[in-house]
């Protein structure tokens, strides 16, 4: 899944999450994250190299959260309010997507 996933997006849109809750199954080998070693040296056998494997391992996740926390601060600075502290009844978009059968 991880070298379709990177063949589909590319390198800089693919990391690795630790959410093991919520599913029947772990692959062989993979039980949890303590494996990942196991998986990054079958990667780097499968032709990633250790920059690829270092942004899969949580740089590209680090450059994300980098950008959001830009947003959030230019959002603060411009006076937007975050959606969640406007009460639902004055934000615009509350029933954009509804319809009224009457």
């Amino acid at each position: 899944h991880i070298n379709h996933i990177r063949t589909i997006a590319g390198i800089d849109h693919v990391g690795l999450g630790a959410g093991y809750d919520g599913i029947n199954f772990t692959p062989h080998d993979l039980e949890d994250v303590s494996s990942y070693p196991r998986l990054f040296a079958e990667l780097l056998g499968d032709g990633w190299t250790v920059d690829e494997l270092e942004k899969l391992a949580g740089r590209n996740l680090l450059r994300v959260f980098e950008e959001v926390e830009k947003v959030r601060e230019n959002q603060r600075l411009s006076g937007v309010r975050p959606y969640e502290d406007i009460p639902p009844a004055l934000r615009p978009d509350e029933h954009a997507n509804c319809s009224t059968n009457s």
